[in-house]
Order: C-alpha cells, then structure tokens, then sequence
C-alpha cells in the first residue's frame, strides 16, 4: 500500500457478519501452567524485559493518534496507538505478522518464537517469564489486546524504530533491505481504501491489500464455527463474525479461537426477533449491549462494531441510530447479500451469486463487504469462493471501529 507522504493525510491500510442454537456447559478456562511452558529464557533476558515493559517506546505527545506500523520493508495493515507517550500494537496481530505463535487463554496469553516465551497476563497488568514476574501495562482497544511495541524488542529480539512526522513504527529483524527513510519515501503515495468506496487508479508498483474484501458471518457462534474457521484458515483468510449473545455463552471456545487467529468480533443483539429489538431505541441499545456483556465474559474483549437484525433498512431509523450509535457503536451492513440463508440447497446459485455481486463491485471500484451466515450450509460454499477470490488477488481482511461504516444508512458515525 503506499502511502501519503503529507503527514496529515497519513492513513492507515484496512486491517491486515436465525440460526439454531444449542445450548452448552459452559467450561471453565483452564489456567496456563507458565513454569512447565516456558522453557526458555533466564536472568538476562528477564532484565531487558523487566527495564523494557517499564519504559515503553516514547513518542513526542501523547494522545491516541494512530501510528503506522511497518514491518522490515513492508507498511502492514495493522493499527498501532499512541497511548500516554507510548507507541501500543495490537499483540495478536502483529504477533503473526512477526511469526510468533499466541495461545493460551485470555486470563494467560502465551507468546513464543524460537528461542523464547512470555507470557502476559492483562488482569494483573503483567508479564511472566519463568518463575519471574514483571509488570507490563496493556488494555483493549476495538476489541484487540494492546500491549507496548517495546516487548517485542526486548523479549525477542526485533529492532524497533520511530518517525514522529509521519507518525510511524517500524519493526525489524535485521532482513530488511531499506532504511527507515528510505522505507518512508518508497511508500509514499494514496491512502487505504475503505470498503464500500470506489478505489484510485493502481500504483506502478503493487500496495498492500490492493484488493481487499470483507467477509462477515452472522448469528454464530454455533455447532459449525469451528468448521468456518478451518476453512478460513486453509485459505489464509480471516473474517468478521457479528455474533448473537445466547450463541457466545452457548459456545465460548469457538468465540476465543475466532478472536485468537485473527479474526474479528462484532455483536448482533441477543433476541433476533423483530418485534422484540426493534420494540424501541432504547430496547435495541440495551440488546448491544447485553451482547457486549456476553461477549467480555466469554472471551474477555468488547466490540463496538454491530450489525442489527435483518440488516438496519427499515427499522433502525433516525432515532434508534441518534440512541445506538451515541453510546459509541459502530453500525455496519453490506454490499454484497450471499442469501446463504435462503438457498441452502443450492451451493451452486449461492457460489454464483456470491462471484457476480463482487465482480460487479470489482468494476465500480468498490471494496465489497460480504453477508454470509455461520451455518451448515455456508460450509459447501466458502471453499470454492475464497478459492476463487484468492486466484484474483484478493486479501480477507476484517473489519476493525476506526474505519468508516458501510450500512444502507449511509451513516458514517
């Protein structure tokens, strides 16, 4: 993706949607065993980390203006925040752009490289390594774990760098081949692309996420998402998963997987019965926001992306937006309908409809946001649409509260 060299125009890239339900025990998350875990490490590298979490990366103010992150000579996708005067990344995803695995739970987050491991604790705001403890300030923001970018340096090695004029950070593991000037004039040019909005004319050399796509599920999590998220995974694609909040306390080990490989959480109400939502504005916030309760005690994360039921034309009018959106909600629909839900018999008609729609949009210059169900049925037709999709140069990206909706509204708050 290249990128406006005029510091106020700097953006950041898109980050790289009734179904049955049964109801399940609710387990218990079994804690990390961190002394049996990590293997790795040892007086010094507990020092660095202890004098690092400390004294995060400094910026030049703080604030919560967003910070560009690159890693080596790649301008990522990922959102990075500037917190107190500290530069903050989202750990899940800039731990798989760096090739590090995240497991564990939300209570107890394990990272690890090759040679070493940490984990993090947010609850008690600190970082394990060993038998040794140390603090580490980290919060959520849009639904992402944040931790200091500084962790990655003195845990495991990277190097990291700062240009408060852009602003960006960049981490590196010494295979770069630029440096950070050059890494800023080598990007310079258009800003990202929202969905829903026609693209500008492509660049002599090829952006990052030129063709991105925005795959949504809605009314999971059920028996079938793990299923999904295999599916996904085989594709290296991710989506946004706008989830009811029965199914998340029915189902809170697919709701944590999803969050752990990458993929988003949005909320979808509680009753997805019409009369019921819809009954008033004030019925439809309280339903967000019981969803948004569910959604922290299964998985320890809140979202302020929501996609109402049956989609937001006719019924979320004026007021119930003004109410909804006022309490900080973001409110999304689509732009392309699979109608999966309606021909669950037919993959073939669905699959086609699916391709049709989006070249349509591919010729308007229009970044598509996909409805798709979390149901048996869509389960036929994923593989072969991000089969497709994939050979056409397409990234699945999802949908995170710092871009600009896309909903039959055209309410952009």
């Amino acid at each position: 993706m290249k990128i406006p060299y005029n510091p106020a125009s700097w953006t950041i890239p898109c980050a790289k949607r009734s179904s049955r339900r049964k109801k399940t025990e609710v387990s218990e998350m079994k804690k990390i065993d961190w002394q049996r875990m990590l293997r790795t490490g040892g007086l010094m590298f507990l020092v660095a980390v202890l004098l690092l979490a400390a004294a995060p990366l400094k910026t030049e103010a703080a604030g919560t203006r967003e910070i560009l992150l690159g890693y080596n000579d790649e301008l990522t996708g990922i959102k990075a925040e500037m917190n107190a005067g500290s530069v903050y990344v989202p750990l899940r995803e800039t731990a798989q752009k760096l090739q590090l695995k995240v497991g564990g739970t939300t209570e107890q987050v394990l990272v690890s490289g090759s040679k070493h491991s940490i984990v993090i604790v947010p609850g008690k705001q600190q970082a394990v390594s060993g038998a040794k403890t140390s603090s580490l300030k980290t919060y959520v923001s849009a639904g992402r774990l944040m931790v200091p970018v500084s962790l990655f340096k003195g845990t495991f090695n990277y190097a990291i760098a700062y240009d408060a004029s852009v602003p960006l950070v960049r981490i590196t593991s010494g295979k770069q081949k630029l440096n950070l000037q050059s890494f800023i004039e080598q990007n310079r040019a258009k800003p990202s692309q929202q969905p829903g909005k026609p693209q500008d004319k492509p660049q002599t050399s090829k952006p990052v996420s030129s063709k991105p796509i925005y795959l949504t599920f809605d009314d999971g999590p059920t028996a079938h998402t793990n299923e999904l998220l295999d599916i996904l995974a085989q594709y290296d694609a991710r989506g946004t998963f706008f989830m009811l909040g029965p199914n998340i306390a029915s189902y809170p080990k697919s709701v944590k997987r999803l969050i752990a490989s990458g993929s988003a959480a949005g909320l979808h109400g509680m009753t997805h019965v019409k009369n019921k939502f819809y009954a008033s504005p004030e019925s439809a916030l309280a339903e967000m926001k019981q969803d948004n309760d569910a959604l922290y005690k299964a998985a320890g994360v809140k979202s302020s992306l929501i996609r109402t039921p049956y989609g937001s034309k006719p019924y979320f009018k004026q007021a119930y937006r003004d109410k909804v959106l006022s309490a900080g909600f973001r409110l999304w629909d689509w732009n392309v309908d699979s109608e999966d839900w309606k021909y669950k018999a037919d993959h073939t008609r669905v699959i086609r409809s699916v391709l049709d729609q989006i070249n349509t949009l591919e010729r308007q210059g229009t970044v598509p946001v996909v409805l798709m169900h979390d149901q048996a049925a869509t389960l036929k037709v994923l593989p072969e649409v991000l089969k497709t999709l994939k050979s056409k140069g397409y990234t699945f990206e999802v949908i995170d509260s710092g871009m600009t909706p896309v909903n039959f509204w055209h309410d952009k708050r």
